[in-house]
């Protein structure tokens, strides 16, 4: 547990907002994100995005998340929204998409880093207020303001690399 910054409330780790007085949570953790040294994340450039097409994914493409220096997919389907992060003993909000295993918190991975969400024909990206920041094709992404994905491009939550990808066949 951890205390609201204004009311004082004991509120459970994990929370984005007290439940008493609906002010943003600033945790205070024993496992808070890695920041990363002033400059570092903002001088971070990822790698030019392959060629593909960059057209639009949707709810009905079959979409797949690859993390820098790994060959497996993440693949996105069965749900409308995903929350990317990484889980914690004793949180109380567990992200869809852990990313632990791909080296989260040494990356500047938040607990709850970005929501993905399937609109209309559009899949989106909003950052929750991560500690590092949000980035598609090195252009950051503001807090609470969605921006669009397409196939091909490199989304980036602190240093972790992510190619958003459209799979041919529903490979």
């Amino acid at each position: 547990m951890i205390s609201c910054h204004v009311c004082h409330a004991s509120v459970y780790y994990g929370t984005l907002f007290c439940p008493e007085c609906c002010a943003r949570v600033s945790e205070d953790s024993s496992s808070p994100t890695n920041a990363l040294p002033a400059g570092k994340a903002a001088d971070f450039i990822p790698p030019k995005p392959t060629e593909s097409s960059h057209a639009p994914l949707t709810s009905t493409d079959s979409i797949a998340l690859k993390v820098a220096g790994n060959n497996v997919g993440i693949p996105l389907f069965g749900q409308q929204e995903y929350i990317l992060g990484r889980a914690e003993k004793g949180q109380a909000v567990i992200p869809d998409i852990d990313l632990n295993r791909f080296g989260a918190h040494e990356k500047g991975v938040s607990r709850l880093h970005c929501h993905l969400r399937f609109e209309g024909n559009s899949l989106l990206a909003i950052d929750l207020g991560s500690a590092n920041g949000t980035f598609i094709n090195d252009n950051r992404v503001l807090p609470d303001h969605p921006a669009m994905l397409s196939d091909g491009d490199i989304l980036r939550l602190g240093n972790l690399i992510i190619e958003v990808t459209r799979q041919i066949g529903g490979q």
